[in-house]
């Protein structure tokens, strides 16, 4: 089978950490870890143990990789508690890290991992490292294009996170309210585009300026319409695979079968008085909150914005390394503009739209694209081929 992007930059990365942290005289003593026990990698020196996690972002926002650095934090320091002599390093790493984001996570780390070694790297040159002596291994981005592998992974514009979003509210347009939330109104001009996306003039003229130069826009009773609508969602797809990161959580204390759902509706309805990531169900338990599913034996999913230690214990979840299976698995969106904003609530429970489901079940290994094939012939062909 063919690597992912993904697949590939995760390889990379951690052949390009691994480089680091030889040069610095540490030795393997064990790789290619499941992660099962909390550590990517093992490195030692001086009879000194370094447990390391490395987690990669697409994107080097704050808001992406303090998260991922806490999940790291969590999973080496798990590693570190079954033994002295033992440093545990966090790592994360991204295609490019502004230097202001750095300075987060150093901040980051100083405040709430003092126990914790912390790195940054990115493809450009980026090593930044606090901690336990490792500053020595600090280094300076090179030249901005000096790699360009990162580069050639971006996903095109034509499905950026306010495209899509755009994109969901012309097709929404023949879907139900039941199964995707987007504004209503008529739609005649890249004008009125902007209006209901909430988003600059500038930004859907050129969206629909895209669409029509590809061949998927057209006029119909002057209004706004998608063309060859099967061949803009096959690429669709190819646009979303690999851009959401999925974490395993559990638990704390399980309460019954219809526990996600409760805490779910619990967590929604605080978050009206509250300012707190957003989040809803996703995937096979998103297809069965919309009458969609069929397929069981899935652990459930959910989106979250963003991983914070407040939401997942709102939530009555934990995402420390353990033997368990997992319960429940979260996902945070690439594209949360697109995946947030077009969810619905249903008795309650925020609820993935209709589209992003079928988008997200199309690449997802576990009788994904049987399912995606179901929403398609059921759902989404009768309601968009009457359009």
């Amino acid at each position: 089978m063919q690597a992912t992007a993904r697949d590939t930059r995760s390889d990379e990365f951690k052949k390009v950490l691994a480089g680091i942290l030889r040069k610095a005289g540490l030795r393997v003593k064990r790789a290619g870890s499941t992660g099962k026990d909390g550590a990517d990698f093992v490195f030692e020196k001086d009879g000194v143990v370094y447990p390391v996690q490395l987690e990669i972002s697409s994107e080097g926002r704050g808001d992406r990789l303090i998260p991922l650095l806490s999940q790291a934090i969590l999973q080496t320091r798990a590693y570190a508690k079954k033994g002295g002599g033992t440093i545990p390093l966090a790592v994360v790493a991204a295609p490019r890290i502004p230097a202001p984001v750095v300075s987060q996570i150093q901040e980051f780390a100083r405040r709430y991992a003092p126990e914790v070694a912390v790195g940054a790297i990115d493809s450009e040159g980026l090593r930044s490292f606090v901690g336990f002596g490792l500053e020595k291994l600090d280094a300076r981005p090179s030249r901005p294009g000096a790699l360009a592998i990162a580069r050639s992974t971006r996903l095109p514009d034509l499905f950026s996170d306010l495209n899509q979003w755009m994109l969901k509210i012309l097709i929404g347009q023949h879907l139900p309210e039941t199964l995707i939330a987007v504004p209503r109104d008529p739609v005649r001009n890249a004008s009125q585009l902007a209006n209901a996306a909430g988003a600059s003039v500038m930004s859907a003229s050129r969206f629909v300026k895209q669409l029509s130069a590809r061949g998927f826009l057209h006029k119909d009773d002057d209004l706004l319409q998608i063309a060859r609508v099967e061949d803009l969602l096959d690429l669709w797809i190819s646009a979303n695979r690999g851009a959401v990161d999925e974490i395993p959580a559990r638990w704390i204390i399980k309460k019954g079968p219809d526990q996600l759902t409760r805490a779910l509706r619990k967590y929604a309805a605080e978050n009206q008085a509250r300012n707190a990531p957003e989040c809803c169900l996703a995937l096979f338990a998103a297809a069965d909150a919309l009458g969609c599913g069929f397929v069981h034996g899935v652990p459930p999913h959910i989106y979250i914005e963003s991983l914070s230690l407040n939401a997942l214990n709102r939530l009555g979840l934990s995402v420390e390394s353990s033997d368990r299976a997992p319960d429940v698995f979260i996902r945070r969106p690439l594209f949360r503009t697109a995946v947030l904003r077009a969810r619905i609530i249903r008795d309650g429970v925020p609820v993935s739209d209709i589209l992003q489901v079928w988008l997200d079940t199309s690449a997802h290994p576990a009788r994904g694209k049987e399912k995606a094939r179901e929403i398609w012939r059921r759902v989404l062909k009768p309601l968009l081929g009457k359009a």
